[in-house]
This record gives C-alpha cells, sequence and structure tokens, in this order.
C-alpha cells in the first residue's frame, strides 16, 4: 500500500503500511515495487488465515533460454501447483517474480506457501519441483535458497514479519525492467 519511512537505524529497510499492518521491508536505493509488495502481503495474510501454521518454502528456477512472455512460468506452475495439490491434499499459495539483470535470459524466484499439518519439511517440494522442471518440462534448473524455509504462526506476528521482510526482496524495483512491456514481473494465487 504505502512506503512510510526508512528504518531509523538501517537504511536499507522501511516501514511498510498494509492494510492497517505496519511491516519491515527490505528497500534499498531503487526501491520496491508497491504492486508486488502488495501481493506479497495479500499471498501470506490468505494463507495465514486459512491455516494455522503455514510453511514457506523458496526457490528459484533458471531456464534454459530466453522468451519473451511468461509461458514457460505458467505451464510449469499448473503443473507443478496441481501435483503439490494432489500429494498434500490442501490448497497451495504461491507467487513467482520474474527478474533479469545481466544474464541474456529471465529467472524466476518463487515462493511456496502450504499448511504446515501436513507439509512438513520443504525436502518433497523441491524435488518435485526439480521433477516438473528439469525431467518432465526440461525448461531449466531449480535452485534451493539459503534459508529458504519458513513456518509462519497465525498469532505470531514475528513469524508472519519474517516472512513478509525474506519475501520484499521479490519486490525490488532493480532487475525488473528488462522484459517486454505486456510481460508480467509476478504472479500470485488469486484467494478469494
Amino acid at each position: 500500500m504505502t512506503l512510510l519511512s526508512v528504518h531509523e537505524d538501517y537504511p536499507f529497510v522501511s516501514y511498510y503500511l498494509y492494510n492497517k499492518t505496519v511491516f519491515l521491508v527490505f528497500n534499498n536505493k531503487l526501491n520496491i515495487v508497491e504492486k508486488i509488495q502488495d501481493a506479497i502481503c495479500c499471498e501470506v495474510n490468505s494463507m495465514i488465515d486459512k491455516y494455522s501454521r503455514v510453511k514457506t518454502i523458496l526457490f528459484n528456477i533458471h531456464v534454459k533460454k530466453y522468451s519473451k512472455n511468461n509461458a514457460v512460468i505458467s505451464k510449469f506452475m499448473r503443473s507443478y501447483i496441481n501435483r503439490l495439490e494432489r500429494k498434500y491434499n490442501t490448497h497451495i499459495g504461491y507467487i513467482w517474480v520474474r527478474e533479469q539483470e545481466k544474464s541474456d535470459k529471465q529467472h524466476y524466484h518463487i515462493a511456496i506457501f502450504i499448511d504446515a499439518k501436513v507439509c512438513k519439511s520443504a525436502w518433497h517440494i523441491i524435488n518435485i519441483a526439480k521433477d516438473a522442471c528439469q525431467n518432465k518440462q526440461n525448461i531449466g534448473t531449480i535452485h534451493r535458497t539459503n534459508n529458504g524455509s519458513y513456518t509462519m504462526y497465525r498469532k505470531d506476528h514475528v513469524s508472519i514479519q519474517t516472512v513478509i521482510l525474506r519475501l520484499s526482496y521479490y519486490a525490488k524495483r532493480y532487475s525488473k525492467t528488462l522484459r517486454e512491456p505486456k510481460t508480467k514481473r509476478f504472479h500470485t494465487r488469486h484467494h478469494k
């Protein structure tokens, strides 16, 4: 919704107001895309409203070749989320962002949100992603991120804040400009 002000002690952290709650977000000199940050907050809130404990798992996809649109990630996500929902018999939330900086092809940052009662570990989530990406669709490689697994608790603002802060990296404006004008920078699961 709104970047409020820079943190008094940490110049790369700002206060961010979303739905009457203030969160800390990473905010370097080049700023964040507020639309992406809102989508992150919305997805987190939707999942934590649905489940009392939510596991968040982060990974990246480095595609083999450049594409002007996001057909490759859309196809991957449809298949992948379908497999996860069948395996875990639960609703899966997600957000992906497209980035391209110095490389000749884009890559995608992905966050998966799942009921922590049915998913104790990120291991299966990552392995299903690897199988879908590298074996079934052969579109690129999966890279697990350092410190890429978190558990949020509905009544614990600190655990939710931790995920919001970590995912605010996805909203950075830097590396989101190398794309066709009508190509989306991000996509999230829409909750009703």
